[in-house]
């Protein structure tokens, strides 16, 4: 046995980053590292850190945040030898990279399913919180969800985040004519909330208390206040997985519009994108990809300059 192979745990810690681009992290190193190399076993570790302005769950008083929101890992053994990670095997789930994979990639949704399945257990208080809003607003009406993301974040887009009024007449046009709707609004910018509001009325369903900025300009997630830490992360994932219950997911590219996809495979993905916007990034996904396309170009201009 080669000392690569030797049995180890792995040990994936979080960066500063969001909440749900370290959530993706920790399945992205199950599906690409657990059982090769001799990683048998997985803990996460998550700490605060107050130097860091991103990574804003919990404070460093708090000791393991993924133990707040998260049960531990359940593997039996544990071996002594470990590995710490902290980072993605394949950026390809995330930041810009992610557009991509929801356009072109197949079977994504069906394998990080499998390992939020498998691995992934919810504190049951937060449960608890999900099923309350869930049977109360959402029940026996068709759910569309929407995650608006503040304009702020378009480096990680391949265009500009169109204004939330763009995003809710997109979200109009998919209300069935004739069945109980509501629209299930995930946002960290209150002008989206009025402006759904202002289309949707009582079919909006917002998560009460949820902190938010008051303008569209809004860099990394607001501290919140008095508002503890941790129930920061527990707004966050209650609205992951209050999307994760709908029918359809109006998006952009995010880390948290990724883990609904792949915690409810059966839902329908939208990207809001107009139709202009969505044949020029689709061609350019393909230009990539597809090395004769290039040459090709590259071969007729030859011929033009000939001519």
């Amino acid at each position: 046995m080669s000392p690569a192979d030797k049995p180890r745990t792995m040990i994936i810690s979080n960066r500063n980053a969001g909440f749900f681009s370290n959530f993706n992290c920790v399945l992205n190193n199950l599906h690409h590292r657990l059982g090769r190399h001799g990683i048998e076993a997985a803990r996460v570790e998550w700490h605060a850190n107050p130097e860091h302005d991103e990574f804003v769950y919990g404070r460093p008083t708090d000791g393991n945040l993924w133990l707040r929101f998260f049960e531990p890992l359940p593997f039996h053994y544990f071996p002594t030898e470990t590995l710490e990670v902290r980072t993605y095997v394949d950026f390809s789930m995330t930041g810009n990279h992610a557009y991509e994979m929801y356009k072109l990639d197949r079977g994504w949704r069906d394998i990080y399913h499998a390992l939020f399945n498998r691995y992934i257990r919810v504190k049951q208080p937060i449960l608890d919180r999900v099923e309350t809003i869930y049977g109360a607003e959402m029940a026996g009406r068709y759910c569309i969800g929407v995650h608006y993301r503040s304009p702020t974040h378009a480096v990680e887009c391949p265009d500009p985040i169109d204004l939330p009024e763009a995003f809710a007449a997109r979200v109009r046009r998919l209300v069935p004519a004739h069945q109980p709707c509501a629209v299930m609004l995930a946002t960290d910018v209150e002008p989206a909330v009025d402006a759904f509001r202002k289309v949707f009325g009582g079919a909006l369903i917002v998560q009460p208390g949820v902190v938010r900025a008051s303008t569209l300009r809004v860099g990394p997630v607001p501290s919140g206040g008095d508002v503890p830490r941790i129930a920061l992360g527990e707004q966050v994932l209650i609205d992951c997985l209050l999307l994760g219950r709908c029918e359809t997911l109006v998006h952009i590219t995010s880390n948290l519009a990724t883990a609904v996809g792949y915690i409810n495979p059966k839902l329908k993905m939208v990207y809001c994108e107009t139709p202009t916007r969505a044949a020029k990034n689709h061609f350019s996904l393909l230009y990539r990809r597809l090395p004769i396309i290039p040459r090709l170009a590259a071969r007729l201009g030859r011929l033009r300059v000939w001519r």
